[in-house]
């Protein structure tokens, strides 16, 4: 058997369905970013000023956007080879991986959301900013915000993934469980 099935429709898919696609078009007014610099540049020998740092910043918030999606669609950092293959012939130790490898997921973001949030107070209380003074300065603390909401998100999902897993580990455990 391959991945288990997981629900649609709830809070989480949503709400992770919403960063993705936030994280998307993102991606999609960076490039425009890009784009306009690049033409200004060559056109008018005037670049537009943050690009660089905008840009910085916005493949850090891009990819924690997304990172509850990617958790949900079980494409977080995977040898589907090699669990795949798992899940045909021993589909006991593929389930007791899945639960290992997701509670590993969980303490990393655990220690991530824990981390951003202290970046996040810090940040605020300070109005602490990125950027060169009188050329271009932003605040740091909406990255930040967005690392905490990424990884709680991934984490949550995590947690979700590792239940179903869990369920699926005793059931392949119980006496008389078929092999799937």
């Amino acid at each position: 058997m391959s991945n288990p099935p997981r629900t649609t429709g709830t809070a989480l898919d949503f709400a992770a369905g919403a960063l993705n696609t936030l994280g998307t078009a993102w991606i999609f007014a960076l490039m425009l970013l890009v784009c306009a610099d690049i033409a200004c540049r060559f056109l008018f020998n005037a670049p537009i000023n943050g690009v660089t740092e905008i840009s910085g910043f916005s493949v850090v918030a891009i990819v924690f956007l997304q990172l509850p999606s990617t958790t949900r669609a079980r494409r977080l950092i995977r040898a589907d080879f090699l669990i795949e293959s798992l899940h045909r012939s021993s589909p006991r130790i593929a389930a007791a991986i899945e639960v290992m490898t997701a509670l590993i997921g969980m303490a990393a973001f655990a220690a991530i959301l824990w981390s951003s949030v202290d970046g996040l107070t810090e940040a605020w209380s300070k109005n602490d900013t990125y950027g060169t003074e009188q050329v271009f300065t932003f605040p740091k603390w909406p990255i930040w915000l967005i690392l905490a909401v990424g990884s709680g998100f991934t984490l949550v999902a995590l947690a979700a993934q590792t239940m179903v897993d869990a369920i699926r580990l005793s059931k392949t455990a119980s006496p008389g469980a078929e092999r799937q």
